[in-house]
């Protein structure tokens, strides 16, 4: 059972993903009982390139209760949407018309396809099957299933984070206005054949053998779709009474506004708690160099502001560490940078 998602959003090049990295590890240092997902929804992966081995779209045991995974969203999406494809094609082609037509069986076939659907809703999918411990994520059937009990979500930048939070919601809307705009790409090719074939429309337009059979596919993708408006409505609950956002900034002004608007957007999915002001300029190195000092100039002016928008929340720091936080033990570093000696309820449920 799911105890804490924890999403790390903000603009792209900030370090979310090193900062999502250092925590999930931070964790797994000190809740060795507890299993541990760390999973990257941004589209330029790097959790292999942190953790220096290959991650790729499979779960990967990265310590002894860590795992992580950088998913294909066209790999799970053809996974995932197959059967409903498939219902929604033969649907499609046992409908008067458009199932006497080869050329249109062909485009439904070709066309009807994970390829189409929208990046944002694949993500969704993969994501919504995790966290209601899913099974079938597991691309390796002879794996045995985990139940994570923390996951460290790295997710996009603001626009598609908030899709990826819109979409459990909406889902059924989504999926239906997909549906739609393909039926209306068929009614067009459909249109091209009419001034060939007005003679046999009339027949094609009257009852056809199969209708019964269309009927009941007609059934299985309705409950499909209610199923699966069952689990968004679940997870969407899930979010709300398990999620912690995270917003990962630089000091410097696009990325602070960026944060404002992430949290203006997000507030209505998922309970912000805390702001990591990130890649501080040390004072030490400001006093060496001129170009130092004016960055870190700069950076406390925005610090100061970033500071005074959001009081009310638990706000981290962490200084441009000498060293890339890569591995095992460049991510323990950065953690500490981060976090500090804290207790671990102080990052799971971080306070003012």
């Amino acid at each position: 059972m799911i105890e804490r998602i924890i999403v790390l959003g903000g603009k792209g090049g900030v370090g979310k993903s090193t900062i999502s990295a250092a925590t999930a590890v931070a964790l797994s240092d000190m809740l060795p009982d507890k299993k541990i997902l760390l999973i990257s929804f941004d589209i330029a992966h790097n959790i292999s390139d942190l953790f220096t081995r290959e991650v790729g779209d499979r779960l990967t045991r990265l310590t002894d209760n860590l795992w992580g995974i950088e998913p294909d969203p066209n790999v799970y999406a053809e996974e995932y949407t197959k059967e409903f494809h498939d219902k929604m094609r033969a649907l499609m082609k046992r409908t008067p018309i458009v199932g006497q037509i080869p050329q249109i069986k062909k485009f439904i076939d070709t066309t009807m396809t994970a390829d189409s659907i929208p990046l944002a809703l694949k993500n969704s999918m993969f994501f919504q099957k995790i966290l209601d411990a899913d099974s079938s994520i597991y691309r390796d059937k002879h794996v045995e299933a985990i139940d994570f009990d923390i996951v460290v979500a790295d997710f996009p930048p603001t626009g598609n984070m908030i899709t990826l939070f819109e979409i459990p919601e909406d889902q059924i809307r989504v999926l239906l206005k997909y549906s739609l705009n393909f039926f209306n790409s068929i009614r067009g090719a459909v249109k091209k054949f009419q001034s060939t074939m007005i003679k046999p429309i009339a027949k094609l337009l009257s009852p056809v053998s199969g209708e019964d059979t269309r009927r009941e596919i007609g059934k299985e993708v309705f409950k499909m779709l209610h199923d699966m408006e069952e689990r968004g409505t679940r997870i969407s609950e899930l979010i709300h009474k398990k999620g912690s956002l995270r917003l990962v900034t630089i000091a410097e002004k696009p990325s602070f506004e960026e944060i404002k608007r992430a949290r203006d957007l997000s507030e209505k999915y998922i309970t912000l708690d805390g702001v990591h002001i990130n890649m501080l300029t040390p004072e030490k190195s400001a006093k060496k160099c001129e170009y130092c000092g004016k960055m870190h100039d700069l950076q406390h002016k925005y610090m100061s502001e970033i500071k005074q928008e959001f009081d009310y929340l638990k706000i981290w720091e962490s200084h441009k560490l000498q060293d890339e936080p890569i591995g095992l033990d460049g991510l323990r570093r950065l953690a500490r940078e981060v976090y500090g000696d804290v207790n671990v309820d102080d990052i799971i449920n971080p306070k003012k």
